[in-house]
Order: C-alpha cells, then sequence, then structure tokens
C-alpha cells in the first residue's frame, strides 16, 4: 500500500523495513515490471556520495529486502545484472490498480478507484534526498490530479443516475481535495436544493466565499452569486402580490386627493 503511507504485507503480515529500504521498494512498485540502471537507483537514494559507496548501500539494501521477504516471496526482486525491477506479477499495489480502474472508467470502477486514494503517495514519507523527494513531489501532483478528475466522473454519473445523496459524498471529497473548485461548491449548492436543504446550500455558498477570499483573495464568480440568489428564500414580509398592492394603494390615493363637493342649499 503506497496511498496514504508505506506498508508492505506478504500473505496479510506487515514487512518491517528500513526508510531506505522502503523508498527502494516504493519506487520499484509504482511501476513494477519496468527495469532500472543500478546507477539510477544510487543517483536516487545515495545521491551525496560516490558512486563505489552508493552503489555498495544500494547491494546492502537489496540484501535487507531479501532478508525480510519471505523465501517465497524472495523472487519478487527481480535482479539482473545492472537492472532491477518487481515481478509484476507477483505484486499487488494499490497505485497500479487505482491506475487500473480509472483506464476502465464505468462508474463501478471511478467508485473502487476512489476508494483505493486514502491519501497522497506516501504520505508523511521522506528519505531526505532530494533527487528522490523531487520525483515523490511530481507523482503526487500526479495522481492527485487522477484522482481529483475520477471523483468528477464519478458525481457527474451519480447526479445523472438521481443518486443524490451519494453523489453529495462524492463532492464533499472532492472540495476536501480541490477547496477552491467553484464548480464543485455549485454542484453541493444544487444537490442540497435538489433535497429542500436551503440551510445547508447557503451555507456551502458561505463556506466558498470563505476560502477564495482568504486564499485568493476575491470573489465568487458569477455563475456561483447568480445560484446563490436562485437558492435565497425570499425575504419576510415582503408581499406575494405586488401590483395588488401597488393598486390598492394607488386608489387610497386617489380618494384622499379627489375634491369634496358641496351641494348647494
Amino acid at each position: 500500500m503506497l496511498f496514504g503511507g508505506f506498508l508492505a504485507q506478504v500473505a496479510g503480515r506487515s514487512i518491517g523495513l528500513p526508510r531506505k529500504a522502503q523508498g527502494l521498494l516504493s519506487y520499484l512498485a509504482v511501476h513494477p515490471g519496468q527495469a532500472y540502471l543500478r546507477d539510477k537507483l544510487v543517483s536516487l537514494f545515495w545521491g551525496d556520495v560516490g558512486r563505489e559507496q552508493g552503489r555498495h548501500s544500494l547491494s546492502q539494501t537489496l540484501f535487507t529486502l531479501r532478508k525480510a521477504l519471505p523465501a517465497t516471496a524472495a523472487s519478487v526482486l527481480v535482479v539482473d545484472g545492472e537492472t532491477i525491477a518487481l515481478d509484476r506479477h507477483a505484486v499487488d499495489v494499490d497505485v497500479v490498480n487505482f491506475e487500473r480502474l480509472l483506464g476502465e472508467g464505468t462508474p463501478r470502477a471511478l467508485a473502487d478507484a476512489a476508494a483505493l486514494y486514502r491519501g497522497e503517495l506516501l504520505e508523511g514519507f521522506a528519505v531526505g534526498e532530494e533527487a528522490f523527494e523531487e520525483w515523490l513531489r511530481a507523482q503526487r501532483l500526479l495522481l492527485s490530479e487522477l484522482s481529483v478528475g475520477a471523483l468528477t466522473r464519478l458525481a457527474d454519473h451519480q447526479v445523472d443516475a438521481g443518486a443524490t445523496e451519494t453523489a453529495i459524498q462524492t463532492a464533499n471529497r472532492l472540495v476536501e481535495f480541490d477547496p477552491l473548485r467553484e464548480e464543485t461548491h455549485r454542484t453541493l449548492m444544487r444537490l442540497y436544493s435538489r433535497q429542500g436543504r436551503v440551510g445547508a446550500a447557503l451555507k456551502q455558498y458561505q463556506t466558498c466565499v470563505g476560502l477564495l477570499r482568504r486564499d485568493l483573495g476575491t470573489e465568487p464568480e458569477p455563475a456561483t452569486q447568480t445560484l446563490y440568489r436562485q437558492i435565497l428564500p425570499p425575504a419576510k414580509g415582503r408581499s406575494r402580490h405586488p401590483r395588488f398592492t401597488g393598486c390598492r394603494a394607488r386608489r387610497e390615493h386617489s380618494r384622499r386627493a379627489r375634491p369634496r363637493w358641496q351641494v348647494p342649499r
């Protein structure tokens, strides 16, 4: 498991590994089956030492990985001279499954993909090597954007299917990932309004306003403001029949203005 942190398991049992070994295994697991040159891995994890020392550290880390794996799983590491990879048929990686489900694109697959994204890639993880951290930042951004896209498509499917409550849950997850995306706030406002929850819809608008002002120093888009005005209930005391009121007022004015004729005696 790489989403939300690092977890390696064999037959349901967790494996304890040093930090660099975790990083190396994670890097290989994102693209299992892809072979990486030893020098490439050295530059990622031991870039601050000489080449020979780095290659020695890599060999030690590989030894640590093999030692931690049961004999039945040792073959998951494929070392072929100058290249290292993971056997893609011997590993089950949430990131790989996530991308596969996105490719299927069905509502069910999108829901399963969204469930797999439990947090950003290797959340809270660091090895103190700039090259690896740069790679990790790029991967986190890519997977986060893919997750937002998956949730957006899923919410659209749910809205079209009339699954309002489920769509609300999906849209709220979207707001967590991208709080400044006004389209999602508008979707929530419409869904709450559809349920008759006017107060929740108006509160969502105020949440959107607060986020935009705090983070961007801007006001909501015209479309968001228009939707807000459409949802607002009528002001108290406002007559439901303004034309009748106006006519009655004019009649009263006409009576007051009419001269009182006196009949001569």
